[in-house]
C-alpha cells in the first residue's frame, strides 16, 4: 500500500455550522509542508491495511476495524485489531479480535493473525467479545539505567463478554446485556514466537479494588519503571470515572495493584465530565503524565486534558474547551519527538464522524492549537454508498520502532460507511483497519530504551 502524505496547500475548511479550520498540511512523503522546530508537520493518507478477514464465514461479512499498537521487540510492533460484524443493524457488533505483527507500515498483512478471542452464540443469544487492550513490555527491553527490563517479553490483556438475548428478528439490543464478564489474557514473546500464556475469566465487579470495572481505555499501556500505567473507566456508589491503573508483575504474571481516578469534577475542574470513558494516557516530554476521556453529560462535545507529575498519584485539570468535538472517541497521543495531540471527530449538526482532526498542544499545555484534519471522508470520497455518512473514528496512535530502525508515531483508525454498521449496507471500498504515521521534525524520544 502506498501512502500519501497531505499536499502543502494551506486549506480553509468551512464546517457547516460556521467554524473556520485552517492548517489542512498537504504535501508528498518528502515533503511535509510548513516546517515546526517541533510538533506534527504532516500525516500520511493511504488505502485501508486491513479489510475483510481471510476466514470470514460464508454468507456472512466480517471486516478488521481499529485497535491499539504497541512494541513487541527492537523493530517488532503489533497490534489488537477488532473484527466487526456487519449488515445485521446492531451497533458496536464487535466478534473478538486478532493480534498482528508487523514491522513496516508499508506491508500489513493479516497472513499471521493471532486469534485471541470469538463470540459465542447459541439459539436465543450471543456473547460478544470486545477488542483486546493492554500492556506489553517489549523482548530486549531496558530500564533507564540501561539495566535489563526483568519483565521483558511479557504482558496482559483483556475484553469485555457481554450476553445479549436475541428478539424475535434475531436482533439484540447492545444497550441491555443480560451478563457481563471480562477476558483476561498474559502474553509472552520470546524473540520468535508471541503467545497467550494463559486465559481466565474475571468479573466486572472484583477486577478494581474498591470500583466496579466500567471500560477499557482506548490506548495501550504506557511504562513507569518496571510497572505499566493503563488508563479505564469504573464506577461506584458517586458516579462513573475514568483514571489509571497501575499494574505490576509477580509470581503469576500482570497484576491490577492500583486504581487513581481523574475524571471526578475536582475543586478547579471545567465541564460537567458525566459518563465519562474511552480514556487514555501519554507521558510527556518533561515526564509527567497527561491524560484525556472522553466526555458525557453537559460536557458531551468538550475536550479536555488532565496531568500528573507524582506518577498518576494527584492530577490537575490544565485544557478545558467545550463545544469543540463531535460526540464519538477521544484520545490523547504523542509524535515522536514527543509533541502531545487530541485525535477526535470535527463537529457537526448530528452524531456524524466523517472529519477526524489533530489538536496538538501548545508549548506551555495551557491550550490546543488550530485543527490538523486528518481525515475528511466527504471530501475525499464523497457520500457514503448507502446515503448515509461515514465514520472514521476510534483513533489512538503509538510511537513505534519498526524494521528501518527509527521511531514513528502510528495513527490507528477504522473508515466504514455508517449503514454497514446500523443497517445492512453493501460493504463500501474504503472500509477497514488503516495505520497512518504522524511526522514531527525534532528531536526523537524513543517510547522504549533497547
Amino acid at each position: 500500500m502506498i501512502k500519501h502524505l497531505f499536499g502543502k496547500t494551506t486549506l480553509v475548511l468551512i464546517i457547516t455550522f460556521g467554524i473556520v479550520l485552517s492548517f489542512f498540511v498537504q504535501g508528498c512523503r518528502d515533503k511535509v509542508g510548513k516546517h515546526k522546530k517541533g510538533g506534527i508537520t504532516g500525516i500520511t493518507k493511504g488505502s485501508a491495511d486491513l479489510s475483510v478477514i481471510p476466514d470470514t464465514p460464508q454468507g456472512e461479512l466480517w471486516r478488521y476495524g481499529g485497535g491499539g499498537a504497541f512494541q513487541v521487540a527492537p523493530r517488532l510492533a503489533a497490534f489488537f485489531c477488532s473484527i466487526w460484524v456487519e449488515g445485521k443493524g446492531n451497533i458496536d457488533f464487535v466478534n473478538g479480535s486478532d493480534v498482528i505483527l508487523f514491522d513496516d507500515l508499508s506491508d500489513i498483512s493479516a497472513d499471521k493473525a493471532i486469534p485471541l478471542s470469538r463470540n459465542e452464540t447459541g439459539e436465543s443469544f450471543v456473547v460478544v467479545k470486545g477488542t483486546v487492550a493492554g500492556g506489553f513490555v517489549p523482548y530486549g527491553a531496558k530500564l533507564t539505567d540501561g539495566s535489563p527490563h526483568p519483565h521483558a517479553g511479557t504482558g496482559f490483556g483483556f475484553n469485555y463478554a457481554l450476553k445479549y438475548m436475541f428478539d424475535e428478528t434475531g436482533h439484540y439490543d447492545y444497550r441491555k446485556s443480560v451478563e457481563h464478564w471480562l477476558e483476561f489474557y498474559q502474553f509472552g514473546y520470546d524473540g520468535k514466537e508471541f503467545r497467550i500464556l494463559k486465559k481466565d475469566r474475571a468479573e466486572y465487579k472484583t477486577f478494581l479494588p474498591n470500583w466496579e470495572f466500567a471500560g477499557e481505555g482506548l490506548s495501550n499501556a504506557i511504562p513507569d519503571g518496571q510497572d505499566l500505567l493503563f488508563s479505564v473507566t469504573a464506577r461506584n456508589e458517586k458516579g462513573v470515572a475514568s483514571g489509571i491503573t497501575r499494574w505490576t508483575y509477580g509470581e503469576h504474571g500482570w497484576n491490577l495493584n492500583s486504581f487513581v481516578p481523574v475524571t471526578t469534577n475536582k475543586e478547579g475542574d471545567k465541564g460537567h465530565w458525566v459518563c465519562g470513558g474511552e480514556p487514555s494516557l501519554i507521558r510527556d516530554t518533561d515526564g509527567s503524565l497527561l491524560f484525556s476521556a472522553r466526555s458525557g453529560g453537559d460536557a458531551n462535545y468538550d475536550m479536555a486534558v488532565w496531568r500528573s507529575t507524582d506518577s498518576g498519584e494527584t492530577w490537575e485539570q490544565i485544557i478545558y474547551r467545550k463545544n469543540c468535538r463531535a460526540r464519538s472517541p477521544i484520545t490523547i497521543n504523542r509524535t515522536a519527538d514527543g509533541t502531545p495531540y487530541i485525535a477526535a471527530n470535527l463537529p457537526s449538526n448530528c452524531r456524524t464522524r466523517e472529519v477526524l482532526g489533530l489538536w496538538q498542544l501548545n508549548e506551555d499545555r495551557t491550550d490546543f492549537e488550530d485543527v490538523i484534519i486528518a481525515r475528511d471522508c466527504r471530501a475525499e470520497f464523497g457520500f457514503a454508498p448507502s446515503g448515509s455518512w461515514w465514520r472514521v473514528d476510534h483513533p489512538r496512535s503509538k510511537v513505534l520502532q519498526l524494521a528501518d530502525g527509527e521511531w514513528h508515531n502510528v495513527l490507528i483508525y477504522q473508515i466504514v460507511d455508517n449503514l454497514q454498521i446500523e443497517g445492512d449496507a453493501d460493504m463500501a471500498p474504503q472500509t477497514g483497519h488503516y495505520l497512518e504515521e504522524v511526522f514531527s521534525p525534532g528531536e526523537v524520544v524513543p517510547a522504549w530504551k533497547f
